[in-house]
């Protein structure tokens, strides 16, 4: 389970984010330990000043900041306006613990494709020319090729975008659309939709 570190001064604020996120299981929090970095760091100005400077070795933690004030904002992956939204908070930190590291994954077939997350582009495996794909085209094919059972609208706008059921959004059927306009040429059902949402076809690894 994903370790995650609070630096939050604010002791309602901690306390309320500590609640969340052991219902919600997404990680476990514990306290800093010399030379151990966790998985993320959620801090608020007050308690990365007084606690900051994790670093993990080869690969920094994941840096959320929760309203504005630090020095070294820039350095935190995303930043949320007080008060926080702590379900909008809990959908960014499922992003960037479960579906942010698909990007780094090795490549997978799907129908007529080989995805390649790294590099950001679909590769036709009967030969041909690779398609550039956006970062969100990129996540939204390597969340669903990580999935054995389809996938719903719901869980797919939480893991990719972040957001939860009650925004009303197009932004799903509009990167799908886009991806069909990119991606249909190349031939067979590769995406295949059900009742119960979306899947890839013939994820093969």
């Amino acid at each position: 389970m994903p370790e995650i570190l609070l630096l939050i001064a604010d002791n309602a604020l901690r306390d309320a984010v500590d609640e969340q996120i052991a219902a919600s299981r997404l990680g476990e929090v514990r306290p800093a330990v010399q030379g151990v970095a966790p998985d993320m760091v959620i801090a608020d100005a007050a308690g990365w000043a007084r606690g900051g400077g994790v670093e993990k070795q080869g690969e920094k933690p994941v840096f959320l900041l929760l309203g504005t004030g630090s020095e070294e904002e820039g350095s935190f992956a995303e930043t949320f306006a007080l008060p926080v939204r702590l379900g909008h908070l809990l959908m960014r930190m499922r992003y960037y613990l479960e579906t942010a590291p698909l990007l780094r994954n090795r490549s997978v077939d799907f129908g007529n494709w080989r995805l390649e997350p790294q590099s950001r582009r679909a590769v036709p495996l009967a030969g041909g020319d690779a398609v550039r794909l956006t970062e969100k085209e990129t996540a939204l094919l390597a969340f669903l090729a990580a999935r054995d059972a389809p996938a719903s609208r719901r869980d797919i706008l939480a893991a990719v975008w972040g957001y939860d059921e009650r925004i009303d959004t197009h932004t799903l059927e509009t990167h799908i659309y886009q991806l069909r306009r990119k991606l249909d040429a190349g031939g067979g059902d590769w995406l295949v939709s059900e009742k119960d949402g979306y899947r890839l076809a013939r994820v093969r690894g």
